[in-house]
């Protein structure tokens, strides 16, 4: 009598092509426009998101986005977080040592979560991973 699979790993483990390959090695960091790409598969309410470097130079995200940017970051020199709120919908910000994420949302835009996603987003930016960031 054989068993039969009841998960997707045991059913690749029975299906003869060699297991599961767990042993794949992960990239080591997103692209700026990955990481732009994954945040907008996070949240609907992201209207617009741009990645800068460290010296406020656009990696990804449209080009009008990079000086409203870069003057919110300027704003607040020494924050590693930043957030503004306006009755049309609110602007969040993070950076790093090597990168800042700045998004525009919409008026639903969950604060916090947008806050935990941009600090995991610099994570993979900087190929660091979730448990450092």
């Amino acid at each position: 009598m054989r068993q039969m699979a009841t998960v997707v790993s045991q059913a690749i483990r029975d299906s003869g092509t060699h297991g599961y390959p767990r042993a794949l090695p992960m990239t080591d960091a997103l692209t700026p426009a990955q990481a732009l790409d994954y945040l907008r598969t996070l949240s609907a309410d992201i209207r617009e998101a741009a990645v800068l470097d460290a010296a406020g130079g656009l990696l990804a995200g449209p080009a009008e986005l990079a000086e409203p940017a870069r003057a919110l970051l300027a704003a607040a020199p020494e924050a590693d977080d930043l957030e503004v709120a306006t009755a049309q919908g609110c602007v969040f910000a993070a950076r790093s040592d090597s990168h800042a994420v700045v998004v525009v949302c919409g008026r639903f835009a969950l604060p916090a979560l947008v806050r935990f996603d941009l600090r995991m987003v610099l994570g993979d930016l900087a190929g660091v991973g979730r448990a450092a960031a």
